[in-house]
C-alpha cells in the first residue's frame, strides 16, 4: 500500500497508477464481491467519466465475477443512479468507480449496501477484512448483464417527488446555466431540466473526463460559470443545488427521490 491510498469506510480512493491500479482495484473487488455474497450474489457497478474509467470497471467486474458475484452493469452514469440501481435490482451491493470532485488525477471505489446506502463503520470494517484474507478469485464466474434504463429510472423517480411541482416550473421558463466539468452528470442534468422546461446553457458538458478545471465547486473555480450565468441572463429555482447551478444539484434531487420511497437514510460522501 502507498502512503497516499486513501481507505476509508466506505471504500478506497488514490492517484491513478500510483496507488490505484488493475491489480489494487481488483483485489478489493473480490473482497466487497465476497461481503456481498452473504446478502445477495449480484452487485450493481457504475462509473463516473474519468478517463480510468473503463479499466477499472473491467477490472471490478472480473474480480466481482471471480469470486461468483453476478454483475449489473449501468455504465456511465451519477453515483446516485447507483444507488437507486442497488435498490431496484434488490442487489447485494454496489460499486461506484468515481473520485467524485478530486483532481483529474484520482479515482475511487465507493462501496454501496443492498439498501443503497454508502457502507458504514462494521460492514466497511469487513470488508477490509476480506481484503487481507483475499486468496485470489477462481470461483464460478458470475453472469454480467447491463440495465440501460437506470439513468431513465432515476429521472422519472426525481419528476413524480411530491416537493417538485413540475408544472409550475414549467410555467416559469428558468434560463439555467449547468457546468458539468466534462463529468457524468452533463447529459442527466441536461435531460432533468429540459424536462423541467428549462433552456439550458451549458458548458463542458461532454462526458470525456478531461476535466477543464478542478472539479471542486467552489468560488474560484466557478469563473467560467459565472460569466455564463451572467452572458445568459440564469435564473434557478432554489432547490436545483446547493445554490449554484452545478451538476452537484443532482445529489440534491436525489437526496429527496430517496426520501420518497422506502429508503430514508442518506450520507453523501
Amino acid at each position: 500500500m502507498t502512503d497516499t491510498l486513501m481507505v476509508g469506510v466506505s471504500g478506497i480512493r488514490g492517484i491513478v497508477g500510483k496507488d490505484l491500479t488493475d491489480e489494487v482495484v481488483g483485489r478489493y473487488a473480490r473482497a466487497f464481491g465476497r461481503w456481498a455474497k452473504g446478502r445477495k450474489p449480484v452487485v450493481v457497478v457504475g462509473r463516473d467519466a474519468r478517463e480510468s474509467g473503463p479499466a477499472f470497471e473491467r477490472a471490478v467486474v472480473d474480480g466481482l465475477g471471480s469470486v461468483g458475484c453476478g454483475v449489473v452493469k449501468v455504465g456511465l452514469v451519477p453515483t446516485p443512479t447507483v444507488q437507486l440501481a442497488v435498490e431496484h435490482h434488490a442487489a447485494g451491493g454496489g460499486i461506484a468507480i468515481t473520485a467524485s470532485h478530486n483532481p483529474i488525477e484520482w479515482n475511487a471505489l465507493k462501496f454501496i449496501g443492498p439498501d443503497g446506502i454508502f457502507l458504514d463503520g462494521a460492514d466497511g470494517a469487513r470488508v477490509q477484512e476480506l481484503v487481507g484474507e483475499d486468496g485470489g478469485g477462481g470461483g464460478r464466474t458470475g453472469k454480467v448483464t447491463t440495465d440501460e434504463g437506470a439513468v431513465e429510472r432515476h429521472l422519472d423517480a426525481v419528476l413524480k417527488l411530491p416537493a417538485v411541482d413540475v408544472e409550475r416550473i414549467r410555467k416559469r421558463k428558468f434560463t439555467v446555466a449547468l457546468d458539468a466539468v466534462r463529468g457524468a452528470g452533463g447529459p442527466v442534468m441536461r435531460a432533468l431540466l429540459e424536462r423541467l422546461g428549462c433552456e439550458v446553457a451549458g458548458i463542458n458538458l461532454e462526458t470525456d473526463g478531461r476535466f477543464p478545471r478542478s472539479p471542486e465547486p467552489v468560488p474560484e473555480n466557478l469563473g467560467g460559470l459565472s460569466t455564463l450565468v451572467t452572458r445568459a441572463g440564469a435564473a434557478l429555482p432554489r432547490s436545483a443545488s446547493r445554490s449554484i447551478p452545478t451538476s452537484t444539484g443532482w445529489r440534491s434531487w436525489t437526496r429527496a427521490a430517496r426520501r420518497s420511497g422506502r429508503t430514508t437514510r442518506w450520507r453523501s460522501r
